[in-house]
C-alpha cells in the first residue's frame, strides 16, 4: 500500500491524497480505507471500502484534504486498511507553513516614516499613527538632505508610544543620518528588549568602529559596512524573504550578509525607538534626518527612491 500526497501544502487550500492498495504475492481481502490526520484536518470522503484483491491486482482511492496549520511545519499523514482482525498502513509528510503569531503587514506598506522639522515631536507620515516624541533637547540643523535635522547630541533620542510592528517576512530600514564620533556600541533603529538574540523584535545599531550590526529573524550579524564620519549618509537596509541583508551607503551596495529565514518577529508592544535603545542608553552622538521602515523588501533598484516610497 501507499500514500501520495503533495510535499508541501497551504492551511486551508484542499489537497488530493491517493492511496493505491497493491495485491502481491496473495490476495488483500476486503477492508476499510481511511486517513490518520494532524489535528485539524480534515478529509472528503472520511473513507473508502475496499473490495478484496487478487494476486496482481490494484484500486487507488482519493480523498480531498484540508489542511491547518499547527505547531510544527512537519505533518504526517496516515492511511489505513483495516479488516476484522488486521490493518495495513502507509504514510506520507506534507510540510505547511506554521502561521505567524500575528498580522503580516501587506508588503510594502510604510510602517513608519519621521522627517524631523521642528518642536519635540515628530509626526509619522506614513498615516500608520507612529508618532515620535523627542527625548532630551529639541535641537534643529539646516545642515541636513532636506534643510531640517534632528541634533542628536548624546541625550536626544526618538521614542513612540508602545506599538506592534507586526510579522515581518521581509523589511527596509533606512535614514539619513549622521554620525559624529566613534565610540561603543550606538543605536539606530531599535524595537528589541535589551540583550534579546533577535528572537523577539529588531534592532540596527553601530559596532565600535562604525561597522553596520543588524540583530533580528533570530540571528545576530555584524556587516562589513562601516559608516562615514561627519556627514549625512544615506543608509539602507534590506533583509529579504530569504534572510539575505544588504546594507547600502549612498545607493551603492556596502555589504551583504546571512540571517534566517525566520522573519522579524514584531508582534510585542513596546516602543519604537532611534538613537537609544530600551533603556535609554548606547545613545547616538549626530544628526537625524528622514528615516523610515517599510514591510517589504526594496531591490537594488527600487532603494534610491525609498523617500519616494515613504514620504509621497
Amino acid at each position: 500500500m501507499s500514500l501520495s500526497a503533495p510535499e508541501h501544502g497551504e492551511a486551508g487550500t484542499p489537497f488530493t491524497a491517493e492511496v493505491t492498495v497493491a495485491a502481491a504475492g496473495g490476495t488483500v481481502p476486503a477492508g476499510e480505507l481511511a486517513l490518520d490526520l494532524p489535528e485539524g484536518w480534515t478529509a472528503a470522503p472520511a473513507g473508502h471500502p475496499v473490495p478484496a484483491l487478487r494476486d496482481g491486482g490494484s484500486r487507488s482511492f482519493a480523498f480531498e484534504v484540508t489542511p491547518r496549520t499547527g505547531e510544527r511545519p512537519e505533518n504526517r499523514l496516515r492511511a489505513a486498511l483495516s479488516g476484522e482482525d488486521w490493518r495495513a498502513g502507509a504514510v506520507a509528510l506534507v510540510t505547511v507553513e506554521v502561521a505567524p503569531p500575528c498580522p503580516v503587514p501587506q508588503d510594502g506598506l510604510t510602517l513608519v516614516a519621521w522627517d524631523p522639522l521642528s518642536g519635540g515631536s515628530v509626526p509619522d507620515a506614513s498615516g500608520q499613527g507612529r508618532d515620535a516624541a523627542v527625548e532630551g533637547t529639541a535641537a534643529y540643523e539646516p545642515a541636513g538632505p532636506t534643510g531640517s535635522a534632528l541634533l542628536l547630541d548624546g541625550g536626544t533620542y526618538l521614542r513612540t508610544a508602545p506599538t506592534t510592528l507586526g510579522f515581518l517576512r521581509a523589511a527596509t530600514f533606512a535614514a539619513e543620518v549622521r554620525v559624529d564620533r566613534a565610540d561603543g556600541y550606538r543605536r539606530l533603529f531599535d524595537w528589541q528588549p535589551s540583550g534579546n538574540d533577535g528572537s523577539d523584535g529588531v534592532l540596527i545599531d553601530l559596532t565600535p568602529s562604525n561597522e553596520v550590526r543588524f540583530i533580528g529573524s533570530g540571528t545576530g550579524v555584524t556587516t562589513s559596512a562601516v559608516l562615514p564620519t561627519g556627514r549625512f549618509v544615506d543608509l539602507v537596509i534590506t533583509m529579504s524573504a530569504a534572510g539575505r541583508l544588504t546594507v547600502y551607503l549612498d545607493g551603492r551596495q556596502a555589504a551583504t550578509a546571512q540571517v534566517s529565514d525566520a522573519g522579524i518577529n514584531g508582534c510585542a508592544h513596546r516602543e519604537l525607538r532611534f538613537g537609544a535603545d530600551q533603556d535609554g542608553g548606547q545613545r547616538l552622538v549626530g544628526a537625524l534626518d528622514r528615516a523610515a521602515i517599510i514591510a517589504g523588501h526594496l531591490s537594488a533598484a527600487e532603494v534610491g527612491d525609498w523617500q519616494t516610497r515613504a514620504f509621497g
